[in-house]
């Protein structure tokens, strides 16, 4: 199979902010090959066809975020050679966070300027390593996490704390500290953590796992069995 180095894949959620996007990626003075994807369930499919430089992603207001923190850690093990941008303003600090733990994802205010867009996307496609930017504390202890598990699927502070066997006071501390740490801040971002608290505990677990050198070839899913978890 012919891998083209120079190709640029995108993905967006909105079809105007798409029409910027190409229109700006097309006219780099890089002559790359830029190609639309249409959903993301056909991303991992479509890098193994084209093998892109860079993987370009709008994560725009209308956009439910499930799924996308285990499709950013798939791709990361699947093509590590791989740039990643994520233009976003949803969890903006875990999506900082989650980009000092995967080396080829970059992360940009999606209301950042045509200039700084522009400078972030020449840099992704030269391989430079970007400045990162401080972003929130994504490391939780398990039981915080745990908590904020339980208030996504529903579960009150008191069926909380009689299921993992803590005061009520015990389940509001975790959940404060935890919400402080993830620089949660609106009930926008309490929505949209919810989204993807499940997998956030989950890739938490593997990063400790690996950042412990615990993590063996057994300990990994299949890209296909990661994404339809």
């Amino acid at each position: 199979m012919k891998k083209h180095s120079e190709d640029i894949l995108y993905y967006s959620s909105d079809k105007l902010a798409a029409l910027g996007l190409e229109s700006l990626l097309s006219a780099l003075p890089v002559g790359c090959r830029v190609h639309e994807l249409w959903s993301l369930s056909t991303v991992i499919s479509q890098c193994e066809r084209v093998r892109p430089r860079l993987l370009v992603f709008i994560f725009h207001e209308n956009m439910p975020l499930a799924g996308t923190f285990k499709v950013l850690y798939a791709l990361q093990q699947q093509f590590p050679a791989m740039q990643m941008l994520v233009l976003t303003r949803r969890l903006l600090p875990m999506m900082h966070a989650l980009s000092r733990y995967l080396p080829g994802l970059s992360v940009l205010d999606l209301k950042s300027s045509h200039t700084a867009l522009r400078r972030c996307l020449l840099a992704c496609i030269a391989g430079a390593i970007p400045q990162l930017q401080e972003g929130a504390d994504i490391l939780l202890p398990d039981r915080q996490l745990r908590v904020l598990l339980m208030m996504a699927w529903g579960y009150n502070t008191e069926q909380i704390g009689n299921r993992l066997g803590i005061s009520h006071k015990t389940v509001n501390a975790h959940k404060l500290n935890a919400l402080t740490r993830l620089q949660v801040k609106s009930k926008n971002d309490m929505a949209d953590l919810f989204m993807v608290i499940d997998e956030l505990r989950m890739l938490v677990g593997w990063l400790r796992l690996h950042r412990n050198g615990k993590l063996s070839e057994l300990a990994y899913h299949s890209l296909e069995e990661l994404l339809e978890a």
